[in-house]
Protein backbone atom coordinates (compact mmCIF):
# COMPACT_ATOMS: atom_id res chain seq x y z
CA UNK A 1 0.00 0.00 0.00
CA UNK A 2 1.38 3.65 -1.29
CA UNK A 3 1.68 6.29 1.37
CA UNK A 4 -0.72 8.26 -0.81
CA UNK A 5 -3.34 5.11 -0.58
CA UNK A 6 -2.89 5.24 3.20
CA UNK A 7 -3.74 9.31 3.06
CA UNK A 8 -6.53 8.86 1.04
CA UNK A 9 -7.44 6.41 3.96
CA UNK A 10 -7.01 8.51 6.66
CA UNK A 11 -9.55 11.14 4.74
CA UNK A 12 -12.43 8.62 4.61
CA UNK A 13 -12.02 6.88 7.86
CA UNK A 14 -13.04 9.37 10.48
CA UNK A 15 -11.16 9.42 13.87
CA UNK A 16 -14.20 8.53 15.47
CA UNK A 17 -16.98 6.27 14.74
CA UNK A 18 -19.75 8.73 13.35
CA UNK A 19 -23.05 6.41 13.34
CA UNK A 20 -24.19 3.06 14.42
CA UNK A 21 -24.80 0.72 11.37
CA UNK A 22 -27.80 0.79 10.12
CA UNK A 23 -27.90 -2.71 8.63
CA UNK A 24 -27.78 -4.10 12.17
CA UNK A 25 -30.82 -2.63 13.39
CA UNK A 26 -29.86 -0.74 16.45
CA UNK A 27 -30.81 2.92 17.22
CA UNK A 28 -30.01 5.53 19.84
CA UNK A 29 -33.05 6.10 22.43
CA UNK A 30 -33.31 8.33 25.92
CA UNK A 31 -35.78 8.19 28.87
CA UNK A 32 -36.17 10.51 31.93
CA UNK A 33 -36.16 9.24 34.93
CA UNK A 34 -38.47 11.96 36.21
CA UNK A 35 -38.32 13.16 39.88
CA UNK A 36 -41.24 15.22 41.14
CA UNK A 37 -41.74 16.99 44.98
CA UNK A 38 -44.46 15.01 46.08
CA UNK A 39 -46.39 16.27 49.78
CA UNK A 40 -44.02 13.94 51.92
CA UNK A 41 -40.72 13.65 50.35
CA UNK A 42 -39.39 13.14 46.35
CA UNK A 43 -41.99 10.80 43.81
CA UNK A 44 -41.05 8.99 40.43
CA UNK A 45 -43.44 9.79 37.93
CA UNK A 46 -44.37 6.97 35.75
CA UNK A 47 -46.29 6.66 32.04
CA UNK A 48 -49.01 4.55 31.32
CA UNK A 49 -48.37 3.69 27.09
CA UNK A 50 -51.30 4.33 25.25
CA UNK A 51 -53.25 1.60 24.23
CA UNK A 52 -53.67 2.46 20.49
CA UNK A 53 -49.93 1.81 20.62
CA UNK A 54 -48.69 -1.39 18.33
CA UNK A 55 -45.53 -1.43 20.53
CA UNK A 56 -46.04 -2.35 24.26
CA UNK A 57 -49.12 -0.64 24.56
CA UNK A 58 -50.49 0.06 28.15
CA UNK A 59 -47.01 -1.12 29.51
CA UNK A 60 -45.58 1.35 32.31
CA UNK A 61 -42.56 3.53 31.11
CA UNK A 62 -40.71 6.12 31.54
CA UNK A 63 -40.73 9.11 28.87
CA UNK A 64 -38.59 8.63 26.14
CA UNK A 65 -38.16 7.92 22.59
CA UNK A 66 -35.64 7.39 19.72
CA UNK A 67 -33.20 10.58 18.84
CA UNK A 68 -33.84 12.76 16.30
CA UNK A 69 -31.70 14.88 13.60
CA UNK A 70 -32.68 17.92 15.30
CA UNK A 71 -30.98 16.50 18.90
CA UNK A 72 -27.61 17.86 19.24
CA UNK A 73 -27.31 14.98 22.10
CA UNK A 74 -28.77 11.66 23.86
CA UNK A 75 -29.61 14.39 26.82
CA UNK A 76 -31.14 16.58 24.71
CA UNK A 77 -33.47 13.54 23.19
CA UNK A 78 -34.33 12.77 26.87
CA UNK A 79 -35.28 16.67 27.53
CA UNK A 80 -37.29 17.20 24.22
CA UNK A 81 -39.04 13.87 24.54
CA UNK A 82 -40.10 14.53 27.97
CA UNK A 83 -41.88 18.00 26.98
CA UNK A 84 -43.78 16.66 24.48
CA UNK A 85 -45.42 14.07 26.38
CA UNK A 86 -45.89 15.85 29.41
CA UNK A 87 -46.21 19.25 28.31
CA UNK A 88 -43.85 20.61 30.36
CA UNK A 89 -40.96 23.14 29.03
CA UNK A 90 -37.71 21.75 28.58
CA UNK A 91 -35.96 24.89 30.50
CA UNK A 92 -38.30 24.44 33.01
CA UNK A 93 -36.73 20.23 33.39
CA UNK A 94 -33.61 20.25 35.50
CA UNK A 95 -31.13 17.84 34.12
CA UNK A 96 -29.19 15.74 36.86
CA UNK A 97 -26.95 13.95 34.46
CA UNK A 98 -27.03 10.30 33.05
CA UNK A 99 -27.22 6.62 34.47
CA UNK A 100 -25.05 3.58 32.60
CA UNK A 101 -26.70 3.07 29.09
CA UNK A 102 -27.32 -0.41 28.04
CA UNK A 103 -28.42 -2.17 24.90
CA UNK A 104 -31.80 -3.60 24.50
CA UNK A 105 -32.76 -6.98 23.10
CA UNK A 106 -34.83 -5.78 20.37
CA UNK A 107 -32.09 -3.37 18.68
CA UNK A 108 -32.32 0.24 20.81
CA UNK A 109 -28.87 1.45 22.75
CA UNK A 110 -30.89 3.11 25.41
CA UNK A 111 -29.66 6.00 27.63
CA UNK A 112 -31.23 7.10 30.65
CA UNK A 113 -30.93 10.49 32.42
CA UNK A 114 -32.72 11.51 35.38
CA UNK A 115 -33.92 14.76 36.05
CA UNK A 116 -36.27 16.95 38.35
CA UNK A 117 -39.17 18.25 36.97
CA UNK A 118 -40.87 22.08 38.31
CA UNK A 119 -43.59 21.28 41.94
CA UNK A 120 -47.23 22.56 40.82
CA UNK A 121 -46.54 22.11 37.44
CA UNK A 122 -49.58 21.18 35.10
CA UNK A 123 -49.06 18.44 32.94
CA UNK A 124 -50.86 17.95 29.45
CA UNK A 125 -49.80 14.28 28.33
CA UNK A 126 -49.50 13.70 24.35
CA UNK A 127 -52.83 11.13 24.52
CA UNK A 128 -51.32 9.38 21.14
CA UNK A 129 -48.56 7.86 23.03
CA UNK A 130 -49.86 8.38 27.28
CA UNK A 131 -52.87 6.98 28.53
CA UNK A 132 -52.42 8.16 32.09
CA UNK A 133 -49.73 8.94 34.65
CA UNK A 134 -49.03 8.30 38.21
CA UNK A 135 -46.17 8.50 40.97
CA UNK A 136 -44.66 6.41 43.74
CA UNK A 137 -42.40 8.04 46.53
CA UNK A 138 -39.12 6.97 46.25
CA UNK A 139 -38.68 5.99 49.79
CA UNK A 140 -41.92 3.48 49.12
CA UNK A 141 -39.94 1.89 45.72
CA UNK A 142 -36.81 1.59 47.89
CA UNK A 143 -38.49 -0.47 50.12
CA UNK A 144 -39.67 -3.06 47.75
CA UNK A 145 -37.86 -5.87 46.39
CA UNK A 146 -38.16 -6.86 43.04
CA UNK A 147 -39.13 -10.12 41.61
CA UNK A 148 -36.36 -11.38 38.68
CA UNK A 149 -36.67 -13.89 35.85
CA UNK A 150 -34.26 -14.69 33.26
CA UNK A 151 -34.61 -14.28 29.17
CA UNK A 152 -32.55 -16.12 26.73
CA UNK A 153 -31.70 -14.53 23.92
CA UNK A 154 -30.43 -16.89 20.74
CA UNK A 155 -29.91 -16.82 17.08
CA UNK A 156 -31.21 -19.54 14.53
CA UNK A 157 -30.17 -19.76 10.74
CA UNK A 158 -32.82 -18.77 8.45
CA UNK A 159 -33.43 -20.05 5.18
CA UNK A 160 -30.74 -19.36 2.63
CA UNK A 161 -27.65 -19.46 4.94
CA UNK A 162 -24.40 -20.48 3.53
CA UNK A 163 -24.65 -24.88 2.98
CA UNK A 164 -20.84 -24.80 3.84
CA UNK A 165 -21.54 -23.16 7.12
CA UNK A 166 -24.43 -25.22 8.20
CA UNK A 167 -23.85 -27.52 11.38
CA UNK A 168 -26.03 -30.20 13.51
CA UNK A 169 -28.19 -27.74 15.18
CA UNK A 170 -29.32 -25.46 12.47
CA UNK A 171 -32.88 -25.79 13.32
CA UNK A 172 -32.49 -24.84 16.91
CA UNK A 173 -32.26 -21.90 18.65
CA UNK A 174 -29.11 -21.58 19.81
CA UNK A 175 -28.75 -19.41 22.89
CA UNK A 176 -26.24 -17.10 23.12
CA UNK A 177 -26.47 -15.51 26.82
CA UNK A 178 -29.51 -15.08 29.53
CA UNK A 179 -29.88 -11.87 31.08
CA UNK A 180 -32.21 -11.36 34.41
CA UNK A 181 -36.20 -9.03 33.78
CA UNK A 182 -36.95 -7.31 36.88
CA UNK A 183 -40.58 -7.07 38.04
CA UNK A 184 -41.94 -4.41 40.39
CA UNK A 185 -45.38 -5.06 42.01
CA UNK A 186 -46.74 -1.71 43.26
CA UNK A 187 -50.64 -2.00 44.39
CA UNK A 188 -52.39 -2.40 41.33
CA UNK A 189 -48.87 -1.75 39.23
CA UNK A 190 -46.62 -3.74 37.27
CA UNK A 191 -43.35 -1.81 36.50
CA UNK A 192 -41.19 -4.48 34.57
CA UNK A 193 -38.30 -4.73 31.41
CA UNK A 194 -36.58 -1.92 30.76
CA UNK A 195 -38.28 0.70 33.07
CA UNK A 196 -37.58 -1.75 35.92
CA UNK A 197 -34.56 -2.06 34.99
CA UNK A 198 -33.66 1.48 34.87
CA UNK A 199 -34.95 2.19 38.21
CA UNK A 200 -33.25 -0.64 39.82
CA UNK A 201 -30.05 0.99 38.73
CA UNK A 202 -30.95 3.86 40.46
CA UNK A 203 -32.34 2.61 43.29
CA UNK A 204 -29.22 0.91 43.98
CA UNK A 205 -26.86 3.71 43.41
CA UNK A 206 -29.34 5.64 45.80
CA UNK A 207 -28.85 3.05 48.15
CA UNK A 208 -25.30 2.98 48.16
CA UNK A 209 -25.31 6.46 48.62
CA UNK A 210 -26.58 6.58 52.01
Amino acid sequence: MTFQAIDTLRRIIPSQPSSIDSTLHIWESAVLLPLIEGPKGWEILFEVRSSALTWQPGDICFPGGHREDMDRNLSDTALRETSEELGIPQNEITLLGPLDYFYGVMGPLIYPYVGILPKDCPLTIEQDEVAELFTIPVETLLSLTPKKGKVAIGSKRLEGFPPELETPEKEDWVMQHSYDIYFYRYKERLIWGITARILTQFLERLRKSR
